[in-house]
């Protein structure tokens, strides 16, 4: 395995978590938050050696307030939108590893063997990007204004999970000609920059876990028995 960079992507307002407080601050368990669950993770691999968080004013403070301070740590100020926030990151920050993870902050159920497993196979392989997925299992359907127009073949998609690998350079190039283009595309995720941007690059893919859920609603916490 090598050494790499993670950044960590914790500046969403958590507008459709529907509670109080933003879910990263979530208290998941008796000493830790979302983001604090996550940050544990990366901070527990020795093959981490920066950890740049992408952070809105209420994230900086909370984490400032609990002494965040090793010196893998670096906070970067996000955008309007994540990929404002990850440019953010690469601008500030000038990374030194040749390996990035990006990794969503409220995907704090990751598990580290996965981790390994990643950076693994990226290394090994000889990777420029490397995602991991998810089969569907249910029925999929395109429906427009409530009507079913036909049914896709699930057999053909896949969910896609963070944290998505790449090599630096390749990230960096990606996100430089995203900031270029005038007519500017909704970002889902930063492998769909490379399909934009280095469409000779091949994305490839690894088998995710179930267990390394996105929180977005406060529904999705319940379903863990975590929702109070």
């Amino acid at each position: 395995m090598k050494n790499y960079t993670v950044i960590i992507v914790a500046a969403g307002n958590s507008s459709r978590f529907k509670q109080k407080n933003n879910k990263l601050l979530y208290q998941i368990n008796d000493s830790n938050t979302v983001i604090e669950e996550t940050l544990a993770l990366f901070l527990s691999d020795p093959f981490c050696t920066e950890i740049i968080v992408g952070v809105n004013d209420e994230i900086l403070n909370f984490l400032l307030k609990k002494n965040y301070q090793d010196q893998r740590f670096q906070f970067v100020l996000g955008g309007l939108e994540r990929v404002d926030t990850i440019h953010h990151c690469l601008t500030n920050h000038k990374i030194k590893n040749e390996m990035v993870m990006i990794h969503d902050g409220v995907r704090c159920f990751v598990s580290l063997d996965f981790i390994n497993k990643l950076n693994q196979t990226f290394y090994k392989e000889n990777y420029e990007v490397l995602i991991p997925m998810l089969p569907i299992t249910e029925t999929l359907k395109k429906v427009n204004h409530c009507f079913v127009e036909k049914t896709i073949n699930r057999d053909e998609y896949f969910t896609i999970q963070t944290p998505q690998v790449f090599k630096t350079v390749l990230l960096y190039n990606v996100y430089d000609e995203y900031f270029r283009t005038k007519n500017k595309k909704i970002i889902y995720d930063d492998s769909y920059l490379v399909e934009l941007f280095a469409k000779n690059t091949k994305i490839h893919t690894i088998l995710g876990e179930k267990q390394n859920i996105k929180i977005t609603y406060f529904d999705d916490l319940k379903l863990l028995n975590l929702g109070k």
